[in-house]
């Protein structure tokens, strides 16, 4: 599976929420959710020939390729992953989740200018929360290619559309600092500082970067910071402890 933006796709693949062509009562609908529940699993077998079933039973239903394409995606099929999400895509062209994930699937393969125009379309879909996810995942798109001024706005954007999208954005920031992607790090406690307030999380990983950095003053400032608004955190026993 090509690999380049975080876990957050996987989440915006609803298939369960708003359909635009719902699938037909029976054999179909008991097909998608089988073949759902065996590819969360990894049975891949199992997942495709639910889904195939599904499609057979109902051809214009738009979840079913979106599942599909997920399928050959978590298999490194590119192919057989791009047919799927242009099927997903002509069946519901205006459906923010399909554009998102097709673009997370186009960034990841270093597509950016066609990533981008997916995470435009999902920008400009009607479902809220594929709006924000698109400016988010644009934000990571951007940020994978190194055009971090754009990846900086987007991010922004994300955040003041839902504010609990901070969450993932420092669990995004903590997976750039294992890798030592010191740059995009920086850049992401910045984004989430200037639009969120301190938690003992942030607070941590601006500790251990500032540590890396040999920046000892800014280690003691954060871990000043941490210690008057978070005594009780785990994140300060670690402080306490040298644990950066």
């Amino acid at each position: 599976m090509a690999r380049g933006l975080p876990g957050v796709i996987l989440s915006l693949f609803v298939v369960t929420g708003c359909v635009s062509q719902p699938a037909s009562r029976g054999t179909a609908e008991v097909r998608l959710q089988l073949g759902l529940h065996y590819l969360a699993r990894h049975h891949y077998q199992a997942a495709q020939r639910n889904l195939l079933r599904a499609e057979q039973a109902a051809p214009r239903d738009y979840r079913v390729p979106l599942a599909l394409a997920r399928l050959w995606q978590m298999q490194g099929n590119h192919a057989e992953t791009r047919r799927y999400y242009q099927r997903a895509l002509a069946l519901a062209p205006s459906n923010g989740y399909v554009a998102n994930n097709y673009g997370a699937f186009l960034c990841a393969l270093g597509q950016y200018d066609e990533a981008h125009q997916q995470f435009n379309r999902a920008i400009s879909a009607q479902e809220a929360g594929a709006r924000s996810d698109g400016l988010e995942l644009s934000g990571y798109c951007y940020l994978k290619s190194g055009r971090f001024s754009a990846a900086r706005q987007r991010l922004l954007a994300a955040l003041q559309a839902d504010r609990d999208k901070g969450t993932s954005l420092l669990k995004e920031a903590e997976r750039h600092y294992e890798k030592r992607e010191l740059a995009a790090t920086q850049l992401l406690l910045q984004v989430f500082d200037h639009a969120l307030p301190a938690t003992a999380e942030s607070l941590w990983l601006k500790i251990r970067f500032a540590a890396q950095q040999s920046h000892a003053a800014d280690v003691t400032r954060y871990g000043d910071q941490l210690a008057r608004s978070f005594p009780q955190s785990i994140q300060y026993q670690r402080y306490l402890a040298n644990e950066y």
